[in-house]
Formats: C-alpha cells, structure tokens, sequence
C-alpha cells in the first residue's frame, strides 16, 4: 500500500471517528428529539467506517455499543410510535383554515382541566374572564397566562342594562377588569369582548369610548350554544356549522358538557386541516362594526 494511501485512510478515519463521538454526544443531550433519525446515522456511520478504513473489531463493536445504549430498552416499534406520538402533538397542519377558540365567563372550577386539554394538544385558547371570577379564582388567572393562553376580559356586571348607562359605562368595567387582572398577574391586555355581543345592544358612543382607550374589541362566527346544549349537541354543532368555512371564531364557555367534548373538537379541527390560534394582543380586532369579523377573502 502506498504511503499517502495510507495517510489518506488514517485521517478519514480519525475524521469520522470524531464525527460519530460528536453525533453521540449531540443524542444524549437530546434523546427524545432525534432518537430515529440520529439512530439511524449512527448505524451508517459504523458502516461507513468500516467500509472505507477498515476498523477494527473493537471499534466497531464501541460504535455499536454507543448506538445500542442511546436506544437502550426501547423496540422499533417503540420508537416508531414515540416520533409518532410526537408528531400528533405538534401544531395541526394548517391548509389556510384557521379556528379561534375563544371561552367565556371565567375562570371557574372547570378552567385547569379546560388548560390541561389545550396543552395535551399543544393548541392555546382565550379566556374572556368577568372580574369577579377572576377574583374567587386568581391561581387559575395566572395558569391562563402561564400557559400561554390569551386572557381577555368579558365585563364586570355582564348585564347590558348597566353597561351602557353612559357612555363610558363599559369602558369603565373593562378598565375594572385590567386593574384586577394586573393585581393578580402583573400584566395587562387589551382583548375585550361585550357581554351578549358588540350589536345589536351596544351604542356608538360606548364603542367609540372603548376604542379611544385602546381595547380590542373581539365578536364571533360561531356560538356554541354549550350554556343550553348536551355535549352531543355541541360537537353536532360545531362539525355542521364549521364545514364550510375555513375561518372561525368559536364562542365556548366553561361549562362541565363543553369541558367534555372539547378534546374530540380540537381532534376535528386537526383533522379537518385547521390551524387552532389563540387571539394575540397584537392582532387586529374582529367585530360588528369593523366589518372584519367575517373574512370573504380567503
């Protein structure tokens, strides 16, 4: 064998030899994530190697030890239904179709396990919370937010006989509800939405009021009806009502029956290719009287 030959074997050795210690370290930092993949190039690797240097016997047996340690107790088909699992939980692929899920009149006993679904799925949502609910339930307040869930207020008295007395009469329960939010959290936002809707019940001047402080007022496309409904009858209604659009804004409210069929909702929603989103303080309002609430361009 020729000298450089020989050079040239020795340093493609040592260079792969280096490159599988590095994918090695890279999976046991990271085990969950690249289990299959990462598993798969180590076993190339090996056989990579011997190929072309020629390893001995006892490093080619440390390469299949350090493969067989990363998948240590674990199948194929272990495996495979791991990255599966993972795959499931990520955000639904959206196909332009997007779905607002959005509950009303909390928080309440039912708020935890409403949090404990959405993230089960990995999909947010937004609470529309009354304040005096936000008093009686604070710890499910800062469970909104530390999951990362929109929190939007929903009134104090929820009786439009109060909230249009004057004209700021409204602007003054959500103002309410931001000081008893920012108590309890530190923070603040500017997602509204008016007790039984913006129209027809609310006056321009007690719209005008709440735009001049900076609220974002927020309607909907559908209304569940899960106040009156059985949990049958709510995902009856939400598979029929949300089959021809690709746009929804969906009004729940935590109430045992909603609680109940949400998980197999958010499924249909995946599986009908919907993208589930929270309402961000960032995005423009969707109201009545805006005119933006239902989208005709898709």
């Amino acid at each position: 064998m020729k000298k450089e030959d020989l050079t040239f074997k020795e340093k493609s050795k040592e260079k792969i030899l280096k490159t599988i210690k590095h994918v090695l370290n890279y999976i046991r930092h990271n085990k969950n994530k690249t289990k299959v993949i990462a598993g798969v190039v180590a076993i190339v690797i090996c056989v990579g190697v011997v190929s072309i240097v020629k390893l001995n016997s006892k490093e080619v047996l440390a390469c299949a030890k350090s493969r067989n340690i990363m998948l240590e107790g674990e199948t194929i088909t272990d495996i495979a239904l791991s990255g599966s699992r993972e795959i499931e939980k990520g955000p639904s692929k959206s196909y332009g179709k997007v779905v607002y899920l959005t509950i009303d009149d909390g928080p309440s006993e039912y708020t935890d396990e409403i949090i404990k679904i959405l993230n089960k799925n990995n999909v947010k949502a937004t609470f529309f919370m009354i304040n005096s609910n936000m008093q009686a339930y604070p710890e499910q307040v800062k469970n909104i937010v530390k999951n990362e869930n929109t929190a939007g207020f929903h009134s104090v008295s929820h009786d439009i006989h109060k909230l249009y007395t004057s004209p700021t009469a409204a602007k003054n329960e959500f103002d309410t509800n931001q000081k008893t939010f920012k108590e309890i959290t530190g923070e603040t936002s500017k997602v509204i939405r008016l007790p039984f809707g913006s129209k027809p019940y609310t006056p321009r001047s007690s719209y005008n009021a709440l735009m001049d402080a900076g609220y974002k007022l927020w309607d909907w496309t559908l209304d569940t009806e899960d106040w009156r409904s059985t949990s049958p009858q709510i995902i009856q209604s939400v598979i029929k009502h949300t089959s021809d659009t690709d746009d929804a804004v969906l009004l729940m409210h935590e109430r045992k029956q909603t609680v109940a069929v949400l998980d197999e909702m958010i499924q249909h929603f995946k599986k009908e290719g919907f993208e589930i989103l929270p309402i961000k303080q960032s995005d423009e309002q969707r109201n009545y009287w805006n005119g933006k609430l239902f989208k005709t361009e898709k």
